[in-house]
């Protein structure tokens, strides 16, 4: 009897559990307050369903979740009778972002800064962000106190206006950058190496010369680098600190340092635990540096060259960490490399950012490599320098990032763009003919997707000249270039007695061969009229006609360089030839070889020779066109007229059928190091020479012209300006000197 009464009682305890479960478990879910988002949206938010049992956490936890999607400003969820009631009020959809007060930067450049954009779902936390970024971008060009208000304008049917309001404020600039504990080095070298400049008049546009705390902890690093390369290991800075001059909206910068003492390298050993990797080898290859300055640069570049080293026996995954050994009394740092097989890692994401009008497609085509492949920091360091070469952008940085508890790795690649277009204005004057001018159009990034674009023309009493080139570097998503070419061209020279007009048009197909070796072939046709005047000389006579030349050709290069954007080692070598005849009145082969070898001999000195030369010759008991005739001068031999060099009848200039041009040059630096100018040394050798008989007695025999000079390049506020000044040396009285010239770019 007993037994049967606990049973009772535990039969009813758990259908009264049971009832009671029922009771709350979720029935019916309403929602109200739905204007845009529809009810599976939130409920897919909200992790709810029906029969689910209900719970106070269960409310929390739906109600985080629905908070954490930002779509509502106010939620409310309750529950009574199996019906839960979620009650949401939506954030409403921007309808414009506006900005006022902004001069100095333009809206287009603000949006690009920010997340909340039009057709957005505004979010408070989204606009705080927002306003940070734009002081973010404010700070960094100097504009520290400048301060932004967001506001809404409210509008119909939950949209509304986002409204940025803006105080710029001043500009604050470095008037003065104050160096204090340096005996070793003086002010101005080390002010060299910072990127912080102090403000002058002509810098009034520098953006060096604007206060930036990130940038002087920059300069710090570079500092500290620049020691550590020359020695002293132990440099720091005791203090650093920036100041505002009182009534003013300039800083001081006062840097205090601790130079410490000279050490240089000693011992230096390899541990590799791979067996084909001969340590013995690689330390003999070091131990060059022992006993020399300690510069943390050739650790550095000892990590490469052991990498590239293992690279040739298949080791791609490896560790080397360069551990030193700081000697105080003797003043040396032993250093021993430790080499290990890390682990594979392969590629998970490659990010793209900073590219506001390129398109990624444009940046990703330069890698070798996609997402899932192995990682490789050579083809790293190679896509890097391919994007630098593209002239796109002012920055690149490719930085990895390990994905957490995996074997992958995320590159995120940032990019400043550049101003790609440019219009240019060139001048040059010579002893005998005065003044030139020329003016052209370009963007290399037609419409952010890489395309190239060039309009050139030059204008004169004498000349006028129409050339438009198109190219599509990457045709039908392949690296395959496609470039179409038109150009007409009309001479009347005061100095000669007929005038020519050539119109043409051209083709070309670019394609690799391998990794450094490429192809272009091409084609164009082109019809040149040369009318003579009555008291026209017997040579002069001899250009009257009309010519139709048909030409066929291809350019092949071989590139050993260690970078296509500004290589400071390797070479490169190229191969042109075109054949006339194929159609049209001419028949000729024409051949072009040059070959460009750069030398490092320091980290900031480079040295380039670049020589190119070539023939022209005609068949079929025909001659090659004279304006087809090879000419020199201008940038290909500096100090000369372009067109104004070699054999000479009466008053016209011939050219010749074989020409070459030897260029060497090498960088130097100038004592205003604070000015953004590059500068080099040059001596230039050249010749043309060589014509048929159609000429007669026409001395044209081989003769050497040379030149040296200055050549400056100014990256301004207004756009690049070249100057060459040049002093020829060897030259023939029929030659027109040309000793000084420039041109200007303005960019856009």
């Amino acid at each position: 009897m007993i037994r049967f009464i606990q049973f009772l009682l535990i039969f009813f305890l758990f259908t009264a559990a049971a009832y009671s479960n029922d009771n709350n478990n979720i029935k019916v879910i309403k929602v109200e307050g739905l204007q845009r988002i529809s009810y599976e949206t939130v409920l897919s938010y909200s992790d709810l369903s029906i029969d689910m049992l209900y719970s106070e956490e269960l409310s929390n936890n739906s109600l985080k979740k629905l908070y954490k999607t930002q779509l509502f400003s106010d939620i409310s969820i309750t529950y009574l009778n199996n019906t839960l009631n979620i009650i949401v009020k939506e954030n409403p959809t921007i309808n414009l972002v506006l900005f006022e007060g902004n001069k100095s930067k333009k809206d287009e450049d603000l949006i690009s800064e920010i997340k909340l954009k039009e057709r957005s779902v505004f979010s408070r936390s989204k606009v705080k962000e927002d306003v940070k970024r734009l002081l973010e971008l404010y700070q960094r060009s100097g504009r520290l106190s400048a301060q932004i208000d967001p506001s809404v304008e409210l509008l119909e049917n939950n949209r509304i206006n986002l409204i940025y309001k803006i105080d710029e404020a001043a500009v604050l600039k470095v008037s003065k950058i104050t160096i204090l504990g340096n005996k070793i080095f003086r002010d101005s070298e080390i002010k060299k190496v910072m990127t912080t400049k102090t403000s002058s008049l002509l810098k009034f546009w520098s953006s060096g010369a604007q206060y930036d705390p990130d940038r002087i902890e920059y300069d710090k690093e570079l500092i500290k680098d620049f020691y550590n390369k020359n020695g002293y290991v132990n440099f720091k800075f005791t203090s650093s600190i920036a100041q505002l001059l009182s009534s003013s909206n300039k800083f001081e910068i006062i840097l205090s340092v601790s130079e410490g003492e000279k050490y240089n390298f000693g011992p230096i050993s390899v541990n590799t635990k791979f067996s084909k990797l001969d340590s013995e080898l690689i330390e003999k290859n070091l131990s060059q540096y022992s006993g020399q300055t300690f510069n943390s640069e050739v650790l550095k570049q000892s990590v490469e060259f052991i990498k590239n080293s293992a690279t040739q026996f298949g080791y791609t995954f490896i560790e080397i960490n360069p551990n030193m050994k700081i000697n105080d009394l003797d003043k040396t740092v032993d250093v021993n490399f430790s080499i290990d097989e890390g682990p594979k890692v392969y590629l998970n994401r490659i990010n793209i950012s900073g590219n506001t009008r390129t398109i990624d497609k444009v940046i990703r085509r330069e890698f070798s490599f996609s997402e899932g492949d192995a990682y490789n920091k050579r083809s790293i360091n190679n896509a890097k320098n391919k994007i630098k070469a593209l002239n796109f952008f002012e920055t690149v940085e490719i930085n990895e990032e390990r994905v957490l508890s995996t074997d992958k790795l995320n590159l995120n690649v940032k990019v400043i763009e550049k101003n790609t277009g440019s219009a240019t204005l060139g001048a040059g004057y010579g002893d005998q003919n005065g003044t030139t001018l020329t003016a052209g159009i370009s963007e290399s990034n037609f419409l952010g997707k890489g395309q190239k674009v060039k309009v050139s023309t030059s204008f004169s009493n004498t000349q006028n000249l129409y050339d438009i080139s198109i190219t599509e570097p990457y045709f039908n998503n392949k690296d395959l270039l496609v470039r179409a070419d038109l150009y007409s061209k009309f001479d009347d020279l005061d100095n000669v007695n007929y005038e020519t007009e050539t119109i043409g048009a051209g083709l070309a197909l670019g394609f690799p061969l391998s990794i450094s070796n490429r192809i272009t072939t091409k084609y164009s046709l082109l019809t040149s009229k040369t009318k003579a005047d009555a008291n026209a000389t017997t040579y002069e006579k001899l250009l009257s006609g009309t010519d139709t030349v048909s030409v066929i050709g291809y350019n092949l290069s071989i590139d050993k360089r260690n970078s296509p954007y500004k290589p400071s080692s390797g070479s490169i070598f190229t191969v042109e030839q075109n054949l006339a005849g194929i159609g049209g009145t001419s028949s000729y082969l024409q051949n072009k070889i040059s070959y460009k070898k750069y030398i490092k001999f320091s980290n900031s000195f480079i040295g380039a020779i670049k020589s190119e030369l070539g023939s022209i010759n005609g068949y079929n008991d025909k001659y090659a066109p004279i304006d087809e005739m090879f000419n020199i001068g201008g940038k290909k031999l500096r100090g000369f007229k372009y067109g104004k060099v070699g054999p000479k009848f009466d008053t016209s200039y011939t050219g010749g059928n074989y020409y070459y041009v030897i260029n060497t040059e090498t960088n130097f630096d100038l004592p205003i190091d604070e000015y953004d100018i590059s500068s080099s040394l040059f001596v230039d050798v050249g010749s043309v020479w060589g014509l048929d008989n159609r000429y007669g007695t026409i001395d044209d025999n081989h003769k050497i012209r040379a030149s040296v000079g200055i050549n400056l390049n100014w990256d301004s506020a207004i756009g690049p300006i070249n100057f060459i000044l040049a002093e020829p040396f060897m030259s023939e009285p029929t030659d027109t000197i040309d000793k000084f010239s420039f041109d200007i770019g303005y960019n856009f």
